[in-house]
């Protein structure tokens, strides 16, 4: 094991060594920063004395290495070889601190749970010990030093945004202070410390903070703050709706908290405690709560608050499914797959999917608003409910979903009481000085009667109080009787229509425009988009009218990293349906917005292929809702070109990344689309690899035939290639020479195009078909090519290809370096969330690990691939990997439960590492998921 971050160490087998004097440790960090690579002599000599060489320096150097080739060489595999005119150290990576760093970071970066990602980061920190080697003195060491801060900077900026995105707020305070006093001309620094304060209650501080660097930018560097801290200011001072309230107690340790995608918090919650302990106490004996009532009667709010006091019972914690952007009931197993972070799985349905993952969990499943969905939802819970012993479903609707088993908790209105504690709550929101007590006596009490204690309707009357006296809402409230008569429903949902109908006409005309039209939008919306979509005049308008909107409690503002979004709630936005219907209006705005998210994801589709690669996986993942209803739209309208254009533009963005459904809506517009038209290839070759990546390889020919051999035009998605598909099954089905046939003539083709994307692509196959036919050297000079070819474009996705292939083609004949590129190539694909590529980089580097590492470091590395593919549901990928963990239990001499993994492989007709070893054929055979939790229970014992 050996540190660079911090004091020069090493230990060799469990012991500290001595590594000498401080030229001779100088030479060991000059071989360790360049681990498994050759150095050339002069190099090293430079690094080590840089311009004043002592006499006959090669023999020093000579004399240098031969000192550590005996203390550290030799043993714990690690050895220090000359080679081409200089010096190697090979050993595995995660023995040293530096690169187990690193390892730790691409993780972190990777995970999808913000709770896990700040553990990882927290892990990778804890590795500094000090200032790197900071006994040492060249230009070399002081410029790598200079580097290894910067980069501890930039990943400690990264924990601190999931530190803030997980709550730890006032346990971060005092180091950002520190950071910043450290960094004054951070901006981005700067931007977390203003959150951290004013969500621990500080506004002041932090409106402070902005000013101070504001001056700061302006008297040192003559700049005025980004637009990004900018947007800060702004936020905070608007009201970030993600503000918490500083915590009473220490927070418990983020270890210890499991899995959670609930939204924050932003207002307090008010009443109901009988209602939150009777359904904590039903938690704990029925399988199925549903808490049901009227539209704004809180059945959201209920639901979460017991979610959240409840999640310390589920170690595999709870998960939040929304259900209200929906309006075909497909789409339910493919939303609660996303919400779950799930990618369908070979050869099953989503809903099995669902299904076999959930099998094992413990763990808490909201479903959200399921009263338009109930004959789905119905299906997918009893299954759940009769298959998964440990998973709990608590779901919200106005009537019950019909399922055995199910315990209906009916949600009342608040008491007059509670109403009234409430009203003044969101009062206070609107006008800081809102007193109850000053009010006119029962004019708050007349106000809550007359929306009968319906928790919307309060906050939507409240959010009048910046313009009014709780006398004059009374007063205006008094119309609602009126409005009611030519209602249909219960006195109650009246209520609640009446007040949203009195909230809209309070509305200006500017207003009431924007509110009516932002219902096209399915689960959330940005400016640019709304502007877009529904916008008249400048911008900057609609950001007035929006605001305005925010402030009368008509829209809510989300905070997010990178841009400010907007939602609004269900029963809102079926008010401006309506509103639009009665104008005539709403098909032609649901087709500028089909139009907008159709241009938006062409825009992103080009960009995926070069280096802004994660700006627009960030920028369309949060907008897949709307992504759906634009292609629902179009293809109701028959405007195929429309849908050819959106569904083509979605693989790489969305399909690699959310879920399988978009290639579905591939086939389905394939089915009425002209063969004729210049996207037909694309669209077919898009749904065949859905069928591909499903399993469903019968279909995934037919579909790829539908393009007649012809190929797609360039800059089409890498996964929308039919005839590449037909290879891939080939590929799968043992014929890998006539996949290499394909991709050598695609390669060919790629080249005399000019087209980089393709060429990394067709590679990369070129490789894999090579290593499936035991010639891996043979593929050797493709992957070189690849990895060339990928880092011209700065790709990130085509750079982990590259390093994949030539990692795989050398895992054998050189595996130290192999490690360093699936290393690279697993980093590469976490920076753009290509989970993907992401796990088989993962996957080979602990399949190397575990043929030449030690076995605890080997174990925990194929227990975080088992893992990824449980999460992401690849099972061809998981039943490689479990061959690997076969092969690593046999070699450290797990014999039984080795013995049962292969005889759960040889029964699932896969290939085994131990051959034709004997079994008991009497023996019951594992199941898959059986031997995934045997495989996972025997690393986490050789952990220990």
């Amino acid at each position: 094991m050996f540190r660079l971050l911090g004091d020069i160490g090493a230990d060799i087998d469990g012991e500290r060594v001595d590594v000498g004097h401080a030229r001779q440790r100088a030479v060991l960090v000059a071989m360790l920063i360049d681990l498994n690579r050759p150095v050339p002599s002069d190099q090293l000599i430079y690094r080590v004395w840089a311009d004043e060489p002592p006499y006959r320096a090669r023999n020093a150097l000579a004399a240098y290495v031969s000192r550590l080739r005996a203390v550290i060489g030799h043993s714990g595999g690690v050895d220090i070889k000359r080679e081409s005119g200089g010096y190697i150290l090979l050993a595995d990576p995660m023995t040293v601190d530096l690169y187990r760093f690193s390892h730790l970071t691409n993780q972190a970066r990777a995970a999808v749970d913000p709770v896990e990602a700040d553990e990882l980061f927290a892990r990778a920190l804890q590795l500094w010990r000090g200032s790197p080697f900071v006994t040492l003195d060249t230009p070399w060491l002081n410029e790598v030093r200079n580097s290894l801060h910067a980069e501890r900077l930039v990943v400690a900026l990264d924990r601190n945004d999931t530190a803030l995105r997980v709550g730890r707020h006032a346990e971060l305070l005092p180091e950002l202070t520190t950071m910043l006093a450290e960094h004054p001309l951070d901006e981005r620094l700067a931007a977390q410390l203003m959150l951290a304060q004013y969500r621990c209650g500080r506004q002041a501080d932090a409106l402070e903070t902005f000013r101070a660097m504001r001056e700061r930018l302006v008297d040192e560097l003559g700049a005025d703050p980004s637009p990004a801290l900018q947007q800060v200011h702004m936020q905070l001072l608007e009201g970030d709706p993600e503000r918490v309230a500083p915590p009473a107690a220490a927070p418990a340790a983020v270890s210890a908290r499991p899995r959670m995608n609930l939204p924050r918090r932003s207002t307090s919650f008010i009443g109901r405690d009988d209602d939150v302990a009777h359904v904590l106490d039903v938690l704990r004996e029925r399988s199925l709560v549903t808490l049901t009532g009227v539209g704004g009667v809180g059945k959201t709010r209920l639901a979460l608050e017991a979610a959240v006091r409840a999640e310390a019972r589920f170690t595999d914690g709870v998960t939040l499914v929304e259900l209200a952007p929906l309006d075909d009931g497909a789409a339910v197993g493919h939303t609660v797959a996303a919400a779950l972070h799930l990618q369908q799985r070979h050869g099953l349905g989503i809903e099995e999917t669902v299904i076999d993952y959930l099998r094992t969990k413990n763990l808490l499943l909201v479903l959200d608003n399921c009263e338009h969905l109930l004959d789905p939802v119905a299906r997918l819970t009893d299954s759940i409910v009769a298959n998964c012993p440990d998973v709990l479903v608590l779901a919200t609707s106005r009537e019950a979903i019909g399922v055995d088993g199910e315990h209906i908790w009916p949600i009342s209105p608040l008491s007059l009481d509670e109403a009234t504690e409430l009203f003044a709550d969101r009062a206070r929101a609107s006008r800081h000085d809102f007193a109850l007590e000053d009010e006119p006596v029962g004019a708050v009490a007349e106000i809550c009667r007359r929306v009968d204690g319906l928790p919307l309707a309060i906050e939507l009357a409240a959010a009048r109080m910046r313009a009014m006296s709780s006398l004059d809402v009374a007063r205006r409230l008094d119309g609602l009787r009126l409005l009611r008569g030519g209602t249909r429903g219960s006195p109650r949902q009246q209520s609640l229509l009446a007040t949203i109908e009195w909230s809209y006409r309070l509305l200006t005309d500017a207003e009431q425009q924007l509110f009516s039209a932002l219902s096209v939008f399915a689960g959330g919306f940005d400016l640019e988009a709304a502007h877009t979509v529904c916008g008249v005049g400048e911008e900057d308008d609609t950001l007035d009218s929006i605001n305005g909107l925010v402030e009368k409690s008509m829209v809510l503002r989300r905070a997010a990293a990178d841009r400010t979004r907007y939602t609004v709630l269900e029963m809102l936005r079926a008010y401006g349906r309506d509103r639009l219907q009665d104008k005539g209006i709403g098909k032609l705005l649901a087709s500028r917005h089909a139009e907008y998210y159709t241009t938006l994801a062409e825009s992103a589709a080009a960009g995926m292929h070069g280096p802004d690669e994660r700006m627009w996986v960030d920028r369309m993942l949060p907008d897949y809702d709307n992504l759906r209803a634009a292609f629902e739209h179009a293809l109701s309208v028959q405007d195929v070109d429309t849908a050819l254009r959106l569904v083509t533009s979605l693989p790489e963005v969305v399909h690699l990344r959310h879920s399988y459904e978009s290639a579905g809506w591939a086939e389905r517009v394939a089915e009425v689309a002209d063969p004729a038209h210049p996207l037909y290839t694309a669209a077919v070759g898009f749904a065949a690899r859905g069928a591909w990546n499903r399993g469903e390889f019968d279909t995934a020919r037919s579909l790829a035939k539908l393009a007649q051999g012809r190929t797609p035009a360039r800059g089409t998605a890498r996964v929308a290639y039919p005839a590449d598909v037909l290879a891939d099954v080939a590929l799968y089905e043992g014929d890998a020479t006539a996949s290499l046939l394909h991709y050598a003539a695609e390669a060919k083709r790629a080249r005399d195009d000019s087209d980089p994307i393709r060429l990394v692509w067709t590679l990369f196959y070129i490789s894999i078909c090579h290593a499936a036919l035991r010639v891996p050297f043979d593929g050797v000079a493709a992957a070189e090519e690849a990895v060339r070819v990928a880092d011209e474009t700065r790709n990130p996705t085509a750079r982990s290809m590259g390093r994949y292939a030539l990692g795989l083609v050398l895992k054998k004949s050189e595996p130290d370096r192999a490690l360093q590129l699936f290393d690279e190539a697993a980093a590469s694909a976490a920076s753009v969330r290509n989970l993907w590529w992401y796990g088989i980089a993962l996957m080979e580097a602990a399949a190397t690990r575990a043929v030449h590492s030690e076995p605890d470091e080997a174990a925990r590395v194929l227990v975080d691939v088992l893992d990824h593919w449980d999460r992401v549901g690849d099972w061809s990928q998981q039943w490689l990997n479990l061959r690997y963990v076969t092969r690593f239990l046999d070699r450290i001499g797990a014999d039984d439960d080795a013995l049962a993994l292969h005889q759960a492989l040889t029964a699932a007709g896969k290939e085994s590492p131990l051959g034709d070893v004997r079994v008991n054929h009497g023996q019951r055979r594992l199941t898959g998921v059986e031997a995934v939790e045997l495989a996972r229970a025997t690393l986490l014992r050789c952990c220990r």
